[in-house]
């Protein structure tokens, strides 16, 4: 599938401005499944049609390998009606979903690479902005620093970039940026510089605050998850463990009663 939408680039995934073409229906479902497939690094102006057309293909394949397979008697032919109406209905839920789960699979990885990579731009755009750098050139520099280690981040920060040396609005280029993440660091970042920008508050001293409690709420959740380990840890153990120890102890009892009768 990923050969048939877009090759991506590797450094420049979200460079592109994602637009629908001139004669495209420009609904709501069509907007949020561009988004979505742009996230999973599917950038093609036609990636939603693509896609469109890859699910049906797929639902049909599945659906006539099934009709296929009720009908010869060496697979389902035997089978009743009932559980030849369940495979049917399993292989059209198979080919409808399956394309939404591996477009979701990537999304959800890009996603966490975006969220995993945001400190470290944060404390390298406080670097800059300390050393007397404007917010802008600040983000141009980051997004050129960062690109080898977090391409996804890099893609982003440039377009944002972009937008505004174009002339673009700086709340409407953030709120974009926002909401072609959504990450919720990143739209608290967003709603910061922009505040900042109004309000004509020093934005080092905003962003060495924000880059502190987002650093702080990473290490609680990670002090959360290795907290949930000692209670998976013992309920293996005990389905591991308890079982075969009970086995151990009391399989010579038993011989030996039914040895005895």
């Amino acid at each position: 599938m990923a050969m048939l939408l877009v090759s991506r680039a590797p450094d420049r995934v979200f460079e592109r401005k994602i637009r629908s073409e001139p004669g495209e229906p420009t609904s709501g479902d069509t907007v949020e499944l561009r988004r979505q497939l742009a996230q999973a690094g599917f950038t093609h102006p036609d990636a939603p049609r693509i896609f469109q057309r890859i699910r049906l293909g797929l639902l049909l394949i599945m659906v006539g390998l099934a009709a296929i397979a009720i009908s010869l008697p060496a697979l389902l032919g035997e089978r009743g009606a009932e559980e030849k109406g369940i495979v049917l209905v399993a292989a059209f839920l198979v080919g409808y979903f399956l394309p939404t789960m591996a477009v979701d699979r990537r999304r959800k990885a890009w996603m966490k690479r975006i969220s995993i990579a945001l400190p470290d731009a944060l404390d390298f755009m406080l670097v800059c902005v300390e050393a007397g750098q404007t917010t802008d050139l600040a983000l141009l520099r980051v997004a050129e620093e960062i690109r080898p280690v977090h391409p996804d981040l890099s893609a982003q920060l440039t377009t944002l970039n972009e937008a505004l040396t174009a002339g673009a609005e700086r709340h409407d280029a953030w709120h974009r940026l926002a909401t072609e993440t959504e990450n919720d660091d990143l739209r608290q970042l967003a709603t910061i510089v922009v505040q900042s920008g109004h309000l004509g508050t020093p934005i080092a001293q905003t962003l060495r605050v924000f880059s502190a409690d987002l650093r702080d709420r990473r290490v609680r959740q990670i002090e959360e998850r290795a907290n949930v380990l000692p209670t998976k840890m013992t309920l293996g153990t005990m389905i591991f463990t308890v079982p075969p120890l009970l086995i151990l102890l009391l399989a010579p009892s038993f011989y030996r009663l039914i040895m005895t009768n």
